[in-house]
């Protein structure tokens, strides 16, 4: 039997734990770097208006794009599990929607947060605990 981890790629499970992490502390606007998904990093931002998330992937990884954009539905349905929608998702180049990314840090009054992982975890084998990581997280506020 398959379970959602090992169907889901750990990016993924990643993307939408941080996703919800955010909501419950009111980031409005957050970025990330994942790598270990391929060569190249792959780029995430996400916006957050209510229970709405916006994501934005950006990689120039091509193989890491098509699994980011067969992926998409997982995510929708990881998120909406949370009791979260996800009102998009875009998967780009990286480079692509840089100043979109800048625009919306001048315009937001929200918190925002940047994380940079080395390798995302796969979800199997974090414990639900909080506990001190590796990771960075800056909140801007």
């Amino acid at each position: 039997m398959l379970t959602e981890s090992a169907v889901v790629p750990p990016s993924e499970v990643y993307v939408a734990e941080q996703v919800k992490y955010w909501i419950s502390n009111d980031v409005k606007n957050a970025e990330m770097t994942l790598e270990g998904i391929g060569d190249s990093p792959v780029e995430v931002s996400i916006s957050m208006q209510g229970n709405e998330a916006q994501v934005a992937f950006r990689t120039d990884e091509l193989r890491a794009r098509e699994v980011l954009e067969n992926a998409s539905l997982h995510l929708k349905d990881m998120l909406h599990r949370e009791g979260l929608v996800l009102s998009g998702v875009s998967v780009d180049t990286a480079g692509a929607g840089n100043q979109g990314a800048q625009d919306r840090k001048a315009q937001s009054g929200g918190r925002q947060a940047t994380v940079i992982s080395a390798q995302p975890i796969p979800a199997d084998s974090r414990p639900q605990t909080s506990r001190t990581s590796g990771r960075a997280l800056d909140l801007f506020v």
